[in-house]
């Protein structure tokens, strides 16, 4: 009998432990900020040292890092807010720098972020009107340095390539909203590009 009234009131105590005002101690989930990214309006680069012209979101910064005597020329696009850039190369084509060998270092270029991705989406981009003709490589997987990569050209005199990096190590499922917001507005540039 004696063994009964100490079950019951060690199971009595239990209960009451349970039911207290105390703080929940049950660990939470690590958590990011929710980023908003606002939508755009666009700007019209348009520069005598090249000759493209397209439109880029007004929260971008162009750096432009050009040898005027070069065929090759060097441009970034800065998304200071978010922490990424664009690189972009462009390539006027001659005898010395090919086509065939530019489309493949940009393949190569891609491939390089294989061990990190789950995959990588290619989407062929073709604008007949305006002559620009490319791909575009959607790089999936949360750890990969570059989550986007394109190339166009017009096939016969122009190559321009582009390779959005973050300068931080990428967490790419917290940085979607960034990441999607700029593939729109590559996207965007892309088809509004036109060779002069």
């Amino acid at each position: 009998m004696k063994i009964k009234y100490i079950f019951i009131i060690l199971l009595s105590l239990i209960g009451f432990a349970g039911c207290s005002n105390d703080q929940n101690t049950t660990p939470k989930p690590k958590t990011y900020f929710r980023i908003d990214v606002p939508k755009p309006k666009y700007i019209t680069f348009d520069t005598l040292s090249l000759p493209i012209t397209f439109q880029y979101p007004d929260y971008g910064v162009i750096e432009e890092k050009q040898d005027k005597n070069s065929d090759i020329n060097w441009f970034n696009i800065a998304f200071n807010d978010y922490g990424c850039k664009l690189y972009m190369t462009f390539v006027k084509l001659n005898n010395n720098i090919k086509l065939d060998t530019l489309v493949n270092d940009s393949y190569n270029f891609t491939k390089e972020h294989d061990k990190f991705s789950s995959g990588v989406i290619e989407k062929e981009f073709v604008n007949n009107k305006d002559k620009v003709y490319g791909y575009l490589f959607d790089i999936k997987g949360s750890q990969v340095a570059s989550p986007y990569q394109f190339y166009v050209t017009d096939s016969s005199k122009y190559f321009l390539r582009g390779a959005l990096y973050f300068d931080y190590k990428a967490n790419n499922d917290s940085l979607a909203p960034i990441i999607n917001r700029i593939k729109t507005d590559i996207d965007h540039m892309i088809s509004t590009l036109k060779w002069k």
